[in-house]
């Protein structure tokens, strides 16, 4: 069997058992908050990011309010995810960048995107595939990493180079709902620790079956 028809299989297969995705982080109502609730979430849990952001997005809604606001006002405001003295200052400098540059209308390309402080290919490519139904390549996180190694999809350790080896193999229509996919399975079952090999419907795809759960 070859890569690209592995994939396909793999991909069928996920699709069949999680027909629907729901997100992890919440609360936001357009493409800045979406953006910023993103940027949040880099080395924090969903469930601490959602924590926050209901009350951040009354209090600062748009770039202007927390462009006019003052970094320490937002390390107050986004104390309870980790990183916040970073996020806080990537968060003030986008705002200011996104109104002076783009008219405070977030960019739809991962050309613009990347060049807002705090935003990588991966926040970005989760804007673009979750927001604007735009795929220019695939968000690759913990679970897409993890999940691409143990299923021989890649041998790559950097982040760029597994989005480049699965953008070879993925069809492009599919690049934003197989970081979906992924994620659910890595959730529900092929986790970091203890992951449920004997009972993964993925296990005659999968290489490393019987040395994950050794």
């Amino acid at each position: 069997m070859s890569l690209l028809e592995k994939a396909h299989r793999i991909l069928a297969l996920l699709e069949k058992h999680y027909p629907e995705f729901k997100g992890g982080l919440t609360n936001y109502s357009t493409p800045f908050q979406m953006l910023v609730a993103t940027v949040l979430s880099a080395q924090s849990t969903d469930k601490q990011v959602n924590s926050i952001t209901k009350e951040l997005f009354s209090r600062f809604p748009d770039p202007e309010s927390f462009a006019s606001s003052s970094i320490k006002e937002i390390e107050n405001s986004i104390s309870r995810v980790g990183l916040y003295k970073n996020k806080a200052k990537y968060i003030f400098e986008l705002s200011k960048k996104l109104i002076a540059k783009y008219n405070s209308i977030v960019p739809t390309s991962i050309t613009e995107l990347v060049k807002l402080p705090g935003v990588g290919r991966k926040t970005a490519n989760v804007l673009l595939n979750d927001w604007f139904n735009i795929h220019e390549g695939i968000a690759v996180d913990t679970h897409v990493k993890r999940l691409s190694y143990r299923m021989g999809l890649t041998t790559k350790i950097a982040p760029n180079k597994i989005e480049e080896d699965l953008q070879r193999i993925i069809p492009s229509e599919n690049w934003g709902r197989i970081t979906h996919l992924f994620i659910s399975h890595g959730r529900a079952v092929c986790k970091a620790q203890k992951p449920s090999c004997k009972t993964c419907f993925l296990l005659n795809l999968c290489p490393r079956v019987g040395v994950l759960e050794e």
